[in-house]
């Protein structure tokens, strides 16, 4: 841990738009001894989470009494304090398979925590906690007795009835993300009663071979005594001898649902020996740079253009007659018509097979609407960290153009010259947007805080903060991997390419690293990450939360 808490040149650093200065780090627990990493991958949506004056955490952490057993942790604390941990006992986990993560996502109406974990194109594994846990964190004795009686579901709670092999096989990336209040007023009726708040997307089927799905949780209303339950929105990316990697889900501040990915041509591997981390059906086979919102919480798709591409309805919708005045063709698209490879306009950047692309790095959303991915490409002759931007919506003269720019192979301050080496399939990064208001509004997250309209004219005074992962070697074991971290900041006012140092660390990121998209709301960039350098009495790897101050 003393290596992450060597900050360099930080004076120097606080010239910039956004001062980064660290504020403290917490130690989760330990990373189990896996080959693989099973905490802190890059479409691990959410590890961490800020509600309601608390922060939570999901990680695997091993048995006591077998390392070759995992269990679900969960973790909270009061924002800035130690963190108090409960462990779900009743499951152990034993592959060594690095997509078998956990996601959190949390109620903020009924208060409830949601889980899925390991999950690799298998049956669906859900659980969550009882009402009131998060709006009433006060109240709440912290023990998985208590607040997880509950058993793990093969089916989303008010889906029970719906074709289970359909829905909830083949499982894999389970992403959580609130729902904020200005997206709310914009989904439509469709006979469940009340307001979703959180939504849930995840990919049924295999690499090569998948398809992508939504569906929104409606929290309990005890003045009605109806329990929480999932609708189900339905398949909204289609693959076609191919599945869609999608860099991530976030809102603008309209309202608006925004996604980029990636396709991935299926190969057949049959007979073949494929591992549980990469196979014949490889990032090599990645393809494009795509695009797509919704205006409606996942229902219609429409591309940069504006131009309706799905229609996404799910006929098991609640056949009422405020649903059917609400399921209807658009254009030429029937209900239950989602975005097709085939889709018109939704390519805005075309790049070939082994072009260098990967799936599932980062994007995230400005408070103008800007929508910006991190990714990479080999087409400069070396791989290469890119940045993809899509002007903002409000831009009459320039709306829905994307720009494209490479970072620099050399950003002067890094020590750790952590764009100089990018690996075809390396560490990931992250995005997250700090707003040029005293709130530090992040696009991403929901909250009454950010529920408003984006700005309409001039610049927002977005810094957009890009936290890059060492894919070099460590210079002190070049067998091993650097565990260098570095955080690149640009601005809308210099139009995305003034990029600069804004904080870095010689070590302590050992994987991919993870944000609390929500924290940042409150001036605190807190990042998950996976320490290798040891913790304080040397026992291992640990998975830490490091707080940094956005002044």
């Amino acid at each position: 841990m003393a290596a992450f808490l060597r900050i360099l040149s930080i004076f120097s650093y606080c010239l910039l738009a956004a001062c980064l200065r660290h504020l403290q780090t917490t130690q989760l627990g330990l990373d189990p001894p896996t080959t693989n990493r099973l905490n802190g991958e890059s479409f691990q949506q959410d590890a961490l989470v800020t509600f309601n004056g608390y922060q939570y955490a999901v990680f695997w952490e091993a048995s006591e009494r077998n390392a070759s057993i995992r269990h679900v942790v969960v973790a909270r604390r009061v924002v800035g304090g130690e963190f108090e941990k409960l462990v779900l006992g009743d499951y152990g986990q034993v592959e060594d398979d690095g997509h078998d993560v956990i996601s959190l996502g949390i109620s903020q109406t009924d208060g409830s925590l949601h889980l899925i974990f390991d999950q690799h194109d298998n049956d669906l594994r859900y659980r969550s906690s009882t009402l009131g846990v998060a709006t009433s964190p006060t109240q709440t004795t912290w023990s998985a007795d208590v607040l997880f009686t509950s058993s793990i579901l093969n089916f989303l709670p008010g889906l029970s009835s719906i074709d289970k092999p359909t829905h909830f096989s083949n499982v894999t990336y389970p992403r959580f993300l609130d729902i904020p209040r200005q997206a709310q007023k914009l989904i439509p009726g469709i006979g469940a009663g009340g307001t979703p708040d959180l939504l849930l997307e995840l990919r049924v089927g295999r690499s090569g071979l998948g398809d992508d799905w939504l569906y929104h949780y409606y929290p309990a209303d005890k003045n009605t005594n109806q329990g929480g339950r999932w609708v189900e929105v339905g398949k909204y990316l289609l693959g076609v001898n191919n599945n869609p990697y999608i860099n991530g889900l976030d809102f603008d501040l309209q309202g608006n649902l925004h996604t980029t990915w990636t396709y991935r041509d299926f190969i057949n591997d049959t007979g073949k020996d494929v591992a549980v981390q990469a196979g014949p059906n490889g990032p090599e086979n990645n393809h494009d740079l795509n695009y797509a919102y919704s205006s409606d919480g996942g229902y219609t798709w429409k591309n940069t253009w504006g131009q309706a591409v799905a229609n996404v309805h799910a006929p098991t919708i609640p056949s009422t007659a405020e649903a059917s005045s609400e399921v209807r063709r658009i254009g030429n698209l029937p209900p239950g018509t989602p975005i097709a490879p085939t889709s018109p306009g939704i390519v805005v950047f075309g790049i070939p097979k082994f072009g260098g692309i990967l799936n599932q790095e980062a994007q995230t959303v400005d408070s103008a609407g800007r929508v910006h991915v991190l990714n990479r490409e080999n087409g400069t002759g070396v791989e290469q960290w890119f940045h993809y931007w899509r002007t903002s919506s409000s831009d009459k003269f320039t709306s829905g153009y994307w720009i494209r720019t490479p970072l620099p192979l050399s950003v002067p301050g890094d020590p750790n010259n952590i764009t100089g080496i990018v690996g075809v399939i390396g560490k990931r990064g992250k995005l997250i947007n700090v707003s040029g208001s005293s709130t530090h509004k992040n696009t991403s997250a929901s909250s009454e805080r950010n529920s408003g309209q984006g700005s309409d004219h001039g610049d927002s005074g977005d810094t957009l903060l890009a936290i890059l992962p060492s894919n070099a070697p460590s210079p002190n074991n070049l067998t091993t991997q650097s565990s260098a971290l570095t955080i690149l900041q640009s601005t809308s006012k210099g139009q995305f390419e003034d990029w600069a140092v804004a904080w870095s660390s010689a070590g302590g990121c050992g994987w991919e690293p993870l944000v609390d998209r929500y924290r940042i709301l409150e001036g605190v960039l807190s990042l998950y990450l996976v320490n290798l350098d040891g913790s304080s009495d040397g026992q291992g790897r640990v998975v830490e939360v490091v707080d940094l101050q956005v002044a």
